[in-house]
Order: structure tokens, then C-alpha cells, then sequence
């Protein structure tokens, strides 16, 4: 390893980074001796709907609380089933359990990393009340189709675009394909709050449920799901960067993505011509085993790059195993249950590619704004020298060049 690259490693830019702007931010909501969803949270809502270009923004204490708001809005609950991807972070499934309804897994496609349209008509049933489509890493999902499917049978449509603040299919927002979106503002994503979540629709009934069942007190079953003042303000700083701060990543991912177009073994996902993606983190597809990408995002990781594995597979997760555990219903189990799950286990169902992408085959690489060309040459430097020094000759046994 060359002394430049380890420096320049272990400098890479970390994330969330705040300046004046966001510290004056923040002194500003002490000063006004109002901490929760007021003033701020509204001006953020506003500008929010303004940006998406829909009619109503809720603002929420974090995007799992988003999601399950939504589910709660739409009425789905105890019998019901929801079609969910099988490869996201864990809050996109566990908020059915939530509402005591049925997830349904489907498998991903291999392009996009989203839910494969061409398999959810197969999962529809008469119980099936809804869709869950995540725009994973910032790429957009198929979803002009899961929102054709979901017209076709009357079925609700939920976005998670928790990590797709401005992408784009066709010059149209993620986020306004669906009945409602939710996006997350958590300290890694690309508008940093430290915790805090948004809400979109352009159904006002909606809307005003949301906002109603955000705070305890209402008629029906509400929750404490508000967005502090703090995280208003902030929010309202990120958003005005958004685009500046996405154009960026975009054009690391480019960068990083010729660096390695010469290596057959790895490959940078770039979205299509017309699609826009944010590259909340850069997906890098390996054609190595498991076991060896698995050393590779550790040789890195030790360094300092910010590197993380893919999800694991969600039919795998503790949260859907059969085992009884305190607060934690098993809707799928329930004797007037007759469904798509009655009878299955989870963990036994098989969904190939998300095994296939989710285990090691793709690494996520965050390439913060701050992040400057010397940085991802000096990552691409060190992983063909790892690649060269560890694996050439073991991978070949492996994988076939796809």
C-alpha cells in the first residue's frame, strides 16, 4: 500500500458536515424556547411539498415512523397483506407487523436492486391491500410499472424513498409515483438531521389523518411521531443544498465508475439515460465470492473508508421467525388468517437474486460531497492492488465474467 493512498484514505470526508449556517440554525430554536413541531417544522413541510412538487409534506420524527403512519392511514391492519421488497433495511417490512398486517416478500430484479415487477402480479391475492417499493441506495426501482401494476388492482401504493431525495425517472420525482412517500433525514442520508422523516401525498384526507395520528391524543390509536424543531431547521439548510450535494455524489459515482470500466471483476452501478439517480451510496458490484468481498469491505473499513455490506435478505431477519416473543404478534399464524403466508415459514422461502446481491456480490461506498477525485483514485489504486495481491486467481474458480 502506497503511503499517499493510506493518507488519503484515512482522511475521506465524513458526513454530516455543518458549517455556521446550521450551528445559527440550531442557537435559534434554543432561543425561541420551542423544541417541537412548530415554526420550523412547518417552513421544512412547505418547502418540502415545494421541492416535490406535491400538495401535502408531514413531517415526522424518523422515516419508520413515516412508514408506519402510512400504513395506519391507509386503513391496512389485522388480516391484510402487504407486497414488500425483500432486500431493504429492516423499518420497510417491520412497520406491517406494526399495523398487525401480512408481509409478502418478492424478490429484487438484478438492474435496479428493486422489487422485480414482473413477479409481484404472482403474490396479489384477495388479502393483498398494498405495495412497499424502495428506491434502494438512491437508484430508482421500476416504478412507472409497480405503479401500473398497483392500478390495475386497486392496490395502495407506498414508496420508501428514504435514501432518493431528488431522483428521477422521466424528469418526475421518486416519491410522487405513489399514493404516499416517505423519506428519511438520519444522520447518513443525504438531508441530515441527526433523526427526522417526511411524509409526502397529494390526497388531503390523507394527509390530515397523518398528521392527526402524529400526536397521541386522537380518537383513534395515535402515536408520539412528531418532528422537533431542531430537525425542521436543519432540514430546511440540507434541503437548499440537495441538488448541489446530489450533483456531486453523481459525479463521483461517474468518476469512480470509469476508473474501473478496464477491470472485468468490478463494476460501478450507474443508473440508465433516463433515470436520475442521487447515489446515496454507490453501489460497486464484485465478481468475487462472498467470503472475499466480505475482506475486502474490511480492509477498507479498517482504513476509515465509510463502506457497508448490502442488506441482508428480510425473510431471514428474527422479526419474521416463528418464535413467540413479548409485543411482537405473529399476524401470519393468527387462526382466521387464510393468505398467501398461511402455513409458510419465512426463512424457508427462496428468493435468488437477493441471496445473490445482498451476501457480498454488492458493497455500498459513501462518496459524501466533501469526497475529491484523489480520494477515489486512490480507492480504485488499492483495490486493484488488493485484487492482484489476494484474489485473481482464487476468484476465477468462482464466477463466470458477467
Amino acid at each position: 500500500m502506497r503511503r499517499g493512498n493510506v493518507d488519503l484514505l484515512q482522511s475521506w470526508p465524513s458526513w454530516p458536515q455543518y458549517g455556521a449556517r446550521e450551528f445559527e440554525a440550531v442557537a435559534r430554536v434554543i432561543r425561541s424556547n420551542q423544541l417541537f413541531a412548530a415554526h420550523e417544522v412547518k417552513m421544512f413541510e412547505r418547502d418540502f411539498a415545494n421541492y416535490q412538487n406535491v400538495d401535502f409534506a408531514v413531517g415526522v420524527g424518523n422515516a419508520t415512523e413515516g412508514l408506519h403512519l402510512a400504513l395506519a392511514a391507509l386503513g391496512i391492519g389485522e388480516g391484510d397483506e402487504v407486497i414488500v421488497t425483500n432486500c431493504s433495511w429492516i423499518s420497510t417490512a417491520s412497520c406491517i407487523l406494526m399495523q398487525n398486517a401480512v408481509p409478502v416478500f418478492v424478490d429484487i430484479e438484478s438492474r435496479t436492486l428493486g422489487i422485480d415487477p414482473e413477479l409481484i402480479a404472482n403474490s396479489i391475492t384477495s388479502r393483498t391491500k398494498a405495495i412497499i417499493a424502495v428506491h434502494i441506495l438512491g437508484y430508482p426501482a421500476q416504478i412507472d410499472k409497480i405503479r401500473d401494476i398497483a392500478k390495475k388492482f386497486g392496490l395502495f401504493l407506498i414508496e420508501d424513498a428514504s435514501h432518493a431525495p431528488g431522483a428521477e425517472l422521466n424528469g418526475v420525482k421518486m416519491g410522487t409515483f405513489g399514493d404516499i412517500a416517505v423519506f428519511s433525514l438520519q444522520q447518513r442520508k443525504a438531508i441530515s438531521t441527526g433523526d427526522g422523516g417526511v411524509i409526502c401525498t397529494n390526497n388531503s384526507n390523507l394527509a390530515e389523518k397523518i398528521s392527526r395520528l402524529r400526536s397521541f391524543g386522537d380518537v383513534e390509536l395515535s402515536y408520539n411521531y412528531r418532528m422537533t424543531e431542531f430537525s425542521g431547521a436543519l432540514a430546511r439548510l440540507g434541503l437548499e443544498k440537495l441538488d448541489e450535494n446530489n450533483l456531486k455524489r453523481e459525479q463521483s459515482a461517474k468518476h469512480l465508475h470509469n476508473l474501473f470500466l478496464s477491470h472485468e471483476w468490478i463494476k460501478v452501478r450507474l443508473v440508465e439515460d433516463n433515470e436520475k439517480g442521487v447515489y446515496y451510496a454507490i453501489a460497486i458490484e464484485l465478481n468475487l465470492p462472498d467470503e472475499c468481498a466480505i475482506q475486502v469491505l474490511e480492509y477498507f473499513t479498517n482504513l476509515g473508508v465509510p463502506m457497508r455490506k448490502m442488506f441482508s435478505p428480510l425473510n431471514k431477519h428474527p422479526h419474521f421467525s416463528s418464535k413467540k416473543t413479548p409485543a411482537r404478534g405473529l399476524p401470519w399464524k393468527n387462526s382466521s388468517y387464510d393468505g398467501e403466508m398461511k402455513n409458510l415459514e419465512y426463512a424457508s422461502l427462496d428468493f435468488p437474486l437477493s441471496y445473490e446481491f445482498c451476501y457480498g456480490r454488492i458493497l455500498e461506498l459513501y462518496a459524501h460531497p466533501q469526497t475529491t477525485s484523489e480520494h477515489l483514485e486512490s480507492f480504485a489504486e488499492e483495490m486493484v492492488m488488493l485484487y492482484k495481491n489476494k484474489f485473481d486467481n482464487r476468484s476465477r474458480k468462482f464466477w463466470s465474467v458477467t
